[in-house]
């Protein structure tokens, strides 16, 4: 924490939870009980010196004490009663914040509440559409009587006629049980349709990729004990910069016996890496290029060096299944992968003098766009900061696959982001980098820029995939940006007007709007209004 926090209504809390008069806890912190009452009523701020000794004299989180983790509690909750499942009930957003502020442990309680609900809906709508399938189940219900109709005919005939030859009678006998294990696999083919085997049980913890977002976020995106790592590597290993691929390569067979090997169209179609960890071959896609080959390399280096390591940043997460465990284990191996190839030193010098161009910045590291906007966003040391970024990636669909967000912009974790954001628009022109300065509903005001990365096929058979990324900062940050050259970041009038998503934004006069806003109007016409109810229906442009 880099400034004085107005923390005084948690730390009221804590004290009236554990029941203490403001003389007891102003003993335990080494103030006076005056100044504590001040703390209390953010007339005074909660200095870090104090804030270290209320954590050892109470046992309590940090995490707890944390203005991000509240300001991302805050957008998470607003964002949840934003559901249409809340739209009959009194308006509750308001008082979100003190809820924040005094019980931070019952917010989160309620969002994972609310994530198991989401998923448990997820799962019903899934087995919905599964059962309305009605080619398959047409085609099984009829085949389903035939056999029931044949099995049933040559049982009658057995039972009724007893005179049968035995030949005659072993050949329908045949006949019954070959058409009995076909009735049993029709069955069973539509059980596992039913149950739709190989999804997610209904009522299960969260997707692992939202418990992963949450692990990120509690870190800051950033890994001090990894950056060490990579460091120490890269001296052991002399390694230059850029790091050549085949110096990669070599140490994966000197140090762990692995070859790399580079195989035609992919080793599948929707893989572009495998590894054989019986034959200790990483085999490689053709089609990955060549930063990708490199990343894969120094990601299969981590994972095979650094094990333990990961395993104990990953103690005492909230990543508490086996997937969401695995799937960590990951995300850290591609973070070294990241420190290793850009480390932070050079690459936060080479990033502040080349004005954070991305282009640039992966010429000189020999990163892909995507890496490099990755390595930016985790440039969150203490004191040896880059700029602090927010970073997302979406694909065609609108679906956010990737999010964080250091500068302070809120990124929905339910919904669809708001149509007016500049990563939509990446789509619009392939390649190009769109910029923007964006002004919230709060006021706050942000400059992004966003641009398409495409991942490869596997040849004319296997389409490519389509993402835009989303690379953004407070607008008093970006004058250190080449991107924002020639942008009057001055004049907030010219800012886009955006919002978070539709059920979260104020704006009612937003002729993009897809869906009602739970909040009171701030400008543009009340609810109800023709123009507002227009915006649902056709307006004949």
């Amino acid at each position: 924490m880099a400034k004085a926090a107005m923390l005084g209504s948690k730390v009221r809390h804590l004290r009236q939870k554990r029941q203490l008069a403001q003389i007891d806890m102003a003993r335990s912190l080494g103030i006076s009980p005056s100044y504590l009452n001040l703390i209390e009523h953010n007339q005074r701020p909660l200095t870090i010196p104090l804030l270290l000794k209320l954590a050892s004299a109470f046992d309590i989180d940090l995490q707890d004490f944390s203005e991000d983790e509240e300001a991302r509690l805050l957008a998470e909750l607003t964002e949840l009663f934003g559901d249409p499942m809340f739209q009959d009930q009194e308006p509750v957003t308001e008082s979100l914040s003190e809820i924040v502020a005094t019980g931070p442990g019952l917010c989160r309680a309620i969002l994972a509440l609310y994530r198991a609900y989401r998923n448990a809906r997820d799962d019903i709508q899934t087995l919905s559409d599964r059962l309305t399938d009605e080619s398959f189940l047409s085609t099984s219900a009829h085949e389903l009587r035939t056999l029931l109709t044949s099995i049933r005919s040559f049982s009658e005939i057995l039972h009724e006629h007893e005179d049968i030859d035995a030949e005659q009678r072993q050949k329908f006998v045949t006949i019954m049980a070959r058409d009995s294990g076909r009735l049993t696999g029709v069955v069973n083919q539509m059980l596992k349709f039913a149950s739709a085997d190989g999804h997610r049980p209904s009522g299960s913890d969260a997707p692992p990729g939202e418990d992963v977002t949450d692990f990120i976020h509690d870190h800051n995106n950033h890994f001090p004990a990894l950056e060490d790592a990579a460091d120490a590597f890269r001296r052991d290993a002399k390694l230059g910069t850029p790091v050549a691929y085949a110096t990669l390569v070599d140490i994966l067979d000197a140090d762990h016996g692995v070859r790399v090997e580079i195989v035609p169209g992919g080793p599948d179609p929707v893989l572009p890496r495998r590894f054989d960890a019986d034959g200790l071959v990483l085999h490689l896609s053709e089609i990955l290029p060549p930063a990708s080959r490199c990343f894969q390399a120094a990601r299969k280096i981590g994972l095979l060096s650094l094990d333990s390591l990961f395993a104990e940043q990953l103690t005492g997460s909230r990543l508490s299944s086996p997937g969401a465990q695995d799937l960590g284990r990951g995300v850290l191996a591609d973070y070294f992968a990241g420190a290793l190839l850009m480390p932070y030193d050079v690459f936060l010098e080479s990033a502040r003098s080349l004005r954070y161009d991305i282009d640039l910045l992966g010429h000189r590291f020999a990163s892909s766009f995507e890496q490099t906007c990755h390595r930016l966003a985790t440039l969150q040391q203490s004191g040896v900061s880059g700029v602090p970024f927010h970073f997302l990636r979406l694909d065609i669909a609108g679906n956010i696959s990737k999010r964080f967000s250091a500068s302070g912009q809120n990124i929905p974790r339910y919904g669809r982001i708001c149509p007016r954001w500049a990563i939509h628009a990446a789509f619009l022109a392939p390649g190009r980098i769109h910029r923007q300065v964006a002004r919230m509903p709060d006021g706050s005001t942000y400059f992004s820029i966003a641009r398409t990365v495409i991942k490869p096929g596997g040849g004319h058979r296997e389409p490519k995939s389509y993402y835009a990324i989303g690379l953004g900062c407070e607008v008093s940050q970006a004058r250190n940006l080449v991107y924002a050259d020639g942008m009057d970041l001055d004049d907030t009038g010219a800012a886009v007007p955006v919002g978070i998503t539709c059920p979260l934004c104020e704006r009612t006069d937003c002729r993009q709007r897809a869906f009602p806003s739970i909040l009171p109007p701030r400008t543009g016409p009340r609810a109800g209004d023709d123009d507002v109810s227009a915006q649902f229906t056709d307006d004949g442009i």
